[in-house]
Order: C-alpha cells, then structure tokens, then sequence
C-alpha cells in the first residue's frame, strides 16, 4: 500500500507546483506574496485548491467559520483525522508559510484516491483563514472559529487592519453565519479528531544549514509579549543637554534591550534552554518629532519571549522587568509596557512524533526533532487533541518576499504525512 500511495505523491508533484504557481499569481503585491485575511487573495487560494481537489474526486466544502474543508471518507464513519494549516499569508510574505500545508492535505487525499487506498477514517484537510496576527491583530482566527472558540464580542470588535471592518461582517461578506451560537453549532467537535496533523516550512535556516530535509516539532513555543510598549523620556537640545541630566529615551531603551540580551546569554550558557528567543522587533522614534538635534523623548518599542519551558520564561520576564525599573531610575525616563498578551507553551504528541520519525526513515530521509513557533496546531493540541508538525526544510526564512521551498522536500514530508494519517493508532 504505502509504495502504491508514494508513488502517486510522486506523480502528483507537477500539480502540486502548478498550484503553488497559480495561487502565487493571485496573490502577487509587487516583489513578495500578500493574501490578507478574509480577503479575495486569500477566497482565491482556497478557490484553486478546490478545483484540483475536486478534479480528483474529493468532497468540498465550507466550514461554520468560513474555512475551507476538503474531505475523503475513510472505513470507520465515526471520528477523522484533520490534516490542516492556513491560508492567508503576513503582507509582502511568501507563498509557502501556510500554504504548504493545505496543498499536502489535499496531495494525501488525491493520491489515496488514486491508488484506491481507503483510510481507516475520514481524511479532512482544512484550508484555514486568519492565521497570521497581523490582519486582526490576534492569531488563528479561523482555527478558533473551527472549533467554536470565539465570542460575539470577538466577532464584533475584531477589526481587520486594513477593511476597517469586523470579523462578523468580513464573514457575512462570506455568506456564512456571523453570530457565535450558529459558529458553536456547526463548531469541528474536538472529541471527533483522532489526530491533527500539519505540515509547514520551518521559516529558519536550522534545517538547511544542517542538510536535513525535514523538522519534527516536538513543542510548540509560549510567548509572553508586550508588542505597544514605550519608553518616555524628555525631549531637549542634544547640544545643551549634558548628559547626567538627559532624559534620553533612546539611550534608555537600548539599555534594556542590552540588558535583556545579557540576561538571555546568560541563561544560553547555563545550557538546556537553547530553544529560548528574545526580540524586540519594533523600535521608533516619532518621526513628527525626532530630528538630528534633539534628545530622544519617546521610543516604541516590542518586545517577544518565547521559549518551551514556560517556568524559564517567566524568570526571563520577572529579571527584564527588574532591568527596566533599574533603568528608568538611573536614566530618568519612564517604561510603560502596555498590554501584556501570551500563550503557554505546549508540548506535542509523542506517538505522532514517533510515528513520523519512523515513517521518514522509512523513506531513507534524516529527520531533526526541534521545537516549533505558533501555528494553528496548537489550538487543537490545547484541546487535547493528539497533534504532530512535519517542518519541510526552506531556504531564506519566513514572512519575507525571498522565501523558498524545493518542491522535492515538499514532496518527501508529505509522504511523511500521509503515513502518519494512515495511521491506525488509537486516540488516547
């Protein structure tokens, strides 16, 4: 069976690029790839993955939320196992980040389909919308909606960055139910997933520099975050501003994201956390009011934690805040760190993990375990839904216009998820 089905992956790998291309087209924004949330680039991709789905003979259809789903029914009517990741892309990103995943989903099913393999249950592949932060200011929006988790309040005050419009009404737009309680009813019941598997590019050059061709994630990272933190301090002439009286927000700043290198490094070299990220990915001046002559009175700052040992981040945390009390004082300024928003890490399946490693060396390919940042995985596996992520190995990164993926990577991990979804292993 399994070289029956490999070997239809294999023949499916024209396709599969041909897809990637013409999703690609749609949604091209000048030198990268922009597919906004609930938005017509992000309607098309899903549109085009439905045509090839339904070319090879695969049900479709639309979730309660919105999202695509595209199905192949299995031997036992009762429970599934969801193969899912997203749609929308981050603005002026790649092609890949997302995508990837919906696109094996579907190769999955096309090649069960053609080498006349029936699974032990139900194949779903969700084609998920609203997955990357930036479009609503929150994450997994459609995996939430999948599952039923979002409120009305949510629904009303979510607005997208660029519409200006509600969630409700980009899904109104949609023609589907914008109300919670019609969401919950049509809700993916979590008790019904057997498993949940999702395969992504890893977005970092761990695996390319190593020349191994695909991650398995063993945890999913937590985040403490503050993304509207600013430091206020004085503005005045730099040239009349001796600097034990400046209250230089600038200099201030930088302090503390010295500071909190130093306390990371530090960590780094006691050994066992080096799965542990600090980044401070904003980082402004006022641009109405900086200039060449004068002391720097505010700065805007990010900054990110993320690691999966959460007991080392919030230690990390409670050590930056300190740093920045001491800071404020010697340097005369004032951090406000705003809203404070976060997630817990979360530890993956073992059995999946191992049903993964197995089915790669099946295949002759090196496989890394790694730990893995924020995707819609997590929201199943926070329900206790047994969850695995194949990482394929890309080149030049993530949410960057050069992002890169070899199609014949592509097509050794998703074989990789096709025998991790033929898997009979019980849910426990």
């Amino acid at each position: 069976m399994h070289d029956a089905l490999n070997k239809e992956i294999s023949r499916l790998s024209t396709a599969a690029q041909d897809l990637f291309d013409a999703i690609a087209e749609v949604s091209r924004d000048g030198p990268g790839i922009t597919r906004p949330a609930y938005c017509e680039q992000e309607t098309k991709a899903g549109e085009l993955i439905k045509r090839f789905a339904e070319s090879e003979g695969l049900e479709c259809g639309i979730d309660g939320g919105g999202n695509f789903q595209y199905d192949l029914p299995g031997k036992d009517p009762h429970g599934m196992t969801v193969m899912a990741s997203h749609l929308d892309s981050v603005p002026l990103g790649g092609n890949y980040d997302g995508l990837a995943g919906v696109v094996a989903g579907t190769l999955v099913q096309a090649a069960c389909k053609r080498a006349g393999v029936i699974p032990p249950r139900r194949l779903r592949t969700l084609g998920l919308r609203g997955e990357e932060s930036p479009w609503f200011g929150t994450a997994y929006l459609g995996s939430k909606l999948a599952l039923g988790q979002l409120t009305d309040k949510d629904l009303n005050e979510l607005t997208h960055i660029s519409t200006k419009r509600s969630l409700a009404a980009h899904l109104q737009a949609l023609g589907v139910p914008a109300d919670a309680a019609s969401i919950h009813g049509k809700r993916l019941r979590h008790e019904d997933v057997h498993s949940y598997l999702e395969l992504h590019i890893e977005q970092g050059p761990v695996l390319e520099d190593l020349g191994i061709p695909i991650g398995l994630a063993t945890a999913i990272r937590g985040n403490i975050r503050h993304p509207f933190a600013k430091c206020h301090g004085v503005y005045g002439h730099s040239s009349t501003s001796p600097r034990h009286l400046r209250s230089d927000a600038v200099i201030a700043t930088s302090q503390l994201v010295c500071a909190a290198d130093e306390l990371w490094k530090s960590i780094l070299d006691e050994g066992n956390n080096d799965d542990l990220i600090i980044n401070f990915g904003i980082f402004a001046t006022d641009p109405a009011q900086h200039a060449m002559t004068k002391v720097p009175g505010d700065v805007r700052f990010s900054f990110n934690i993320a690691g999966t040992n959460n007991d080392v981040a919030r230690d990390l945390y409670r050590r930056i805040l300190a740093e920045a009390d001491r800071i404020q004082k010697e340097f005369r300024v004032r951090f406000d760190f705003g809203p404070k928003v976060g997630t817990e890490a979360i530890h993956l399946d073992p059995a999946l993990l191992d049903t993964a490693d197995a089915a790669a060396g099946d295949l002759g390919l090196k496989t890394l375990r790694m730990p893995t940042v924020g995707h819609d995985a997590a929201m199943f596996a926070r329900l206790g839904v047994p969850t695995g992520m194949i990482l394929v190995r890309n080149q030049n990164g993530s949410h960057n216009v050069d992002e890169a993926m070899r199609i014949e990577d592509f097509i050794d991990a998703t074989k990789v998820l096709a025998l991790c979804a033929l898997s009979a292993t019980p849910r426990h």
